[in-house]
């Protein structure tokens, strides 16, 4: 009883704990008038790799705009986050999926993600899915340049055909917008010696 009470306090402060949240990267200013769309390649996938401010954070919320360059219509989107590999790494937590959106024909309309406090690195990837699309749609991602905060290699992204690879493009970036909140310093020992406390507790109860 007294494990599931510390563990409940535990969790409770991870998500308590004094913190600032803001925007961390985007690339939401400058429209460089560029779209790349899913039904090209055909990609199933597309994204970019970004650049943070050194630190801890937990991811909130993200953005990123679609052109529809077809019919009305409505589809499911995906958002997923990864580590950086060759090119791409593991995923980082789990799909973030909105549902029922709305295209209008040969509409600009932006699309928000809920992170749900997923813990990110300094460096990433996330790619945009497409699922549940009606016939006569043909959405793509628009083209920012240059970022406002944050990083990127402005002459490449990433695409996901089957596989993951690099997409040449022109000097810009996908439209997106990460927000997140970032522990004030000493939140992670603090949480780290609650939790050291909790196993040797637990240690303690086994052998007595």
């Amino acid at each position: 009883m007294r494990r599931t009470i510390f563990c409940a306090t535990f969790l409770a402060a991870l998500f308590a704990a004094e913190a600032s949240a803001g925007v961390v990267y985007s690339n939401t200013l400058t429209d460089t008038l560029d779209t790349v769309f899913f039904s090209v390649g055909p990609y199933s996938g597309l994204g970019d790799q970004v650049l943070l401010a050194p630190g801890d954070r937990f991811a909130t919320g993200a953005n990123v705009q679609f052109f529809n360059n077809g019919e009305d219509g409505t589809f499911d989107a995906i958002l997923r986050l990864y580590q950086v590999g060759s090119p791409v790494g593991a995923q980082i937590g789990s799909d973030f999926t909105v549902a029922g959106i709305s295209a209008p024909a040969l509409g600009v309309f932006n699309v928000a993600f809920d992170t749900a406090n997923t813990v990110v690195p300094d460096e990433l990837i996330f790619l945009v899915y497409l699922t549940n699309a009606t016939a006569g749609l043909d959405l793509g991602l628009n083209m920012f340049e240059p970022p406002t905060v944050g990083s990127s290699d402005n002459t490449f992204m990433l695409r996901d055909a089957g596989g993951f690879a690099q997409l040449g493009t022109n000097a810009e970036n996908v439209y997106f917008e990460l927000d997140a909140s970032t522990p004030e310093p000493g939140t992670f020992a603090m949480l780290g010696g609650g939790l050291l406390a909790a196993i040797l507790a637990g240690r303690r109860r086994l052998h007595s």
